[in-house]
């Protein structure tokens, strides 16, 4: 009985459609997409914003796994060691040893300075790198935006990270700042020099290049090469401040580092994750854009179901007559319940099937190929398909019910008076 009644529904949901407003349903459907892309879009690029944040840290600075100094050490000691223990994993591809020092860079040490002025320096964290093997595991070459990279015989030359200039960051002191912690130096191109001061020495570099880093760590740092500053800093080549590794694409950093914390690495270093070193601040903001994502898209929700609400409340109370007819002649309520329910789920999975060509077929490419270039993040789309089918599923469900609503409230009217459109 109850499957002939929805078999029933269903033959009287295709007349609808066959015979019913076509501005209307066109309406209706329109709706239901631009509400689906409103749910799964707008959420997967607020979500997509820290995310690409996070990969952009590892990318451009932590790799798949970063190794900093213990708590209580100032440097990794044994580097040497750690590094070779690292390169034992089959999961290994490249990794970078950076040594790490405070510096202050002065712009304007050649001209005459009155007594009066503040100097034109900054204040600013000093790396020493192996050009080549930085390249390989961040890419830093790629990132060079002036002038050009580093390379092995350049005993005299830096880059600079953008934010230490003033035409990128402006020449803003922090609070409370002084000479030596002011925001950037003026003036500054490749092919200049600059005095850099490292502890007690003080010696003048030329600016091969600048570079720009959606990374705070990177954006206003300097980099030299590894040895020069071993020997400015005297530093035993057996200590360096971080060791960033590359691993396979499709390897398991977690499986690595409980590996690696289990042995003699743990004694000597803190070992952790590309997403384990950079806090909880990203996943926080992730939680709170989550949350404000699925609110932006329960509004959407709402606003559809009382469109359909009111489009069905409509079509069937236009149909009063047509409904007291069929009740008339035998049709019962469940079938023609049914059959504006099986409307208002059809105007859905149209809408939602159109919503999903359009998503993966034109939008997430279009991301992927062109991320959406924020100051501190290249923002992604982040659209699982798990998670787009259940938002989806909601969407019906909640349509589902606004088709039901108001043709129950329509069919239970006594039929004479629907027959007579009282």
């Amino acid at each position: 009985m109850v499957l002939r009644s929805l078999r029933v529904g269903l033959f009287l949901m295709l007349r609808y459609i066959q015979h019913g407003s076509r501005s209307a349903s066109l309406l209706i459907v329109a709706i239901m997409f631009l509400t689906f892309l409103n749910v799964v879009v707008v959420r997967g690029v607020l979500v997509g914003l820290p995310a690409g944040a996070s990969a952009s840290y590892q990318n451009q600075y932590a790799g798949n796994i970063l190794i900093t100094p213990l708590a209580d050490q100032r440097h990794i000691d044994r580097s040497r060691y750690v590094e070779q223990v690292v390169m034992q994993s089959d999961d290994y591809v490249a990794h970078s040893g950076r040594y790490i020092a405070s510096a202050i860079l002065r712009a304007d040490y050649k001209r005459p300075q009155k007594a009066s002025l503040v100097p034109d320096q900054v204040g600013a964290a000093i790396a020493g790198i192996n050009p080549l093997h930085e390249d390989t595991v961040t890419n830093l070459s790629e990132l060079v935006v002036e002038g050009r990279y580093l390379r092995e015989d350049d005993t005299k030359g830096i880059l600079l990270g953008s934010q230490l200039l003033e035409r990128y960051a402006g020449n803003i002191p922090e609070t409370g700042g002084t000479p030596e912690t002011s925001g950037s130096i003026a003036n500054i191109y490749p092919g200049d020099t600059v005095r850099v001061t490292i502890g007690d020495v003080v010696d003048e570099y030329t600016v091969v290049g600048v570079t720009k880093h959606k990374v705070g760590q990177n954006s206003r740092r300097v980099f030299m090469l590894e040895d020069q500053l071993r020997r400015v800093i005297d530093r035993s080549g057996d200590k360096k401040d971080e060791i960033a590794v590359l691993l396979k694409p499709d390897a398991d950093p977690t499986r690595l580092v409980v590996g690696l914390r289990q042995s003699e690495v743990a004694a000597l270093a803190t070992v952790q994750t590309g997403p384990e070193s950079q806090g909880s601040f990203l996943d926080d903001i992730s939680e709170t854009f989550d949350l404000l994502g699925n609110g932006v898209g329960f509004i959407g929700i709402v606003v559809a179901a009382i469109t359909v609400f009111i489009m069905i409340f409509i079509v069937a109370l236009n149909r009063q007559k047509q409904i007291g007819i069929l009740k008339g002649i035998g049709i019962n309520r469940l079938a023609i319940e049914s059959s504006y329910v099986f409307l208002s789920i059809a105007y859905a999975l149209v809408g939602i099937s159109l919503g999903l060509i359009v998503l993966y077929g034109v939008i997430a490419p279009y991301i992927d190929a062109n991320p959406i270039d924020f100051p501190f993040a290249d923002g992604v789309l982040v659209a699982p398909w798990d998670d787009t089918l259940l938002r989806s599923s909601i969407l019906i469900a909640t349509t589902l019910l606004a088709g039901y609503i108001p043709a129950r409230m329509i069919v239970q009217k006594n039929t004479i008076n629907a027959i007579l459109g009282r």
